[in-house]
């Protein structure tokens, strides 16, 4: 390049409004978007492991639970029996005490987990909805395939159907503690951002 032509380049790059044209460009759109995408005040959903070390202590809650039912019903049937049947939905006492179950061992499993920030009650309740859900649909599949009831005209239980209700509990408590941080991304989060 001729030495005239260096010095042309380098009197417009060091022109007063050559800086200026730079900072007004455009930045592309994915640049401009970024911020939002990685907002560190969004509070993101418990993990997988901490929803389940959550659902384990719900599970452990129906201890006392059963034992009360099985005191307060003569022994009627095992403490197998009323540990199963102490999370099916077939009242709304056992609804509620399903909801008060994570309300109340929420704090417990945060410190087992270590989670850097307690769910909000409603998100707690949440969850719990989820696992509601799931129990109610599964254990009428469970009933249904036993045949209807659980229980004989004799008063026995139906091993197929305490089976079927042990299974129930486990894949709905499993399940929910898997599914929900996808629904609390793909509802809530977004809720979030447009109520800001």
């Amino acid at each position: 390049m001729p030495r005239a032509q260096k010095k042309r380049a380098a009197r417009a790059a060091s022109a007063p409004g050559a800086a200026p044209d730079l900072a007004r460009a455009p930045r592309p759109a994915a640049a401009a978007a970024l911020p939002d995408a990685a907002d560190p005040s969004e509070p993101q959903p418990w993990s997988v492991r901490s929803l389940l070390i959550l659902a384990g202590l719900v599970a452990a809650l129906q201890v006392p639970l059963a034992l009360l039912d099985l005191a307060r019903d003569g022994h009627r049937y095992g403490f197998v029996v009323y540990l199963v049947v102490a999370l099916a939905p077939v009242s709304l006492l056992q609804q509620a005490q399903l909801l008060a179950a994570y309300v109340i061992a929420m704090p417990v499993a945060m410190r087992l987990a270590r989670e850097s920030r307690p769910m909000r009650v409603v998100e707690t309740l949440s969850v719990a909805a989820v696992v509601l859900i799931l129990l109610s649909s599964l254990w009428q599949l469970a009933l249904h395939l036993g045949g209807g009831r659980g229980v004989g005209e004799a008063g026995q239980v139906h091993a197929g159907a305490l089976a079927g209700g042990a299974l129930a509990d486990v894949v709905a408590l499993v399940a929910g503690s898997l599914l929900h941080p996808y629904l609390y991304r793909r509802f809530w989060m977004p809720r979030r951002r447009l109520r800001r």
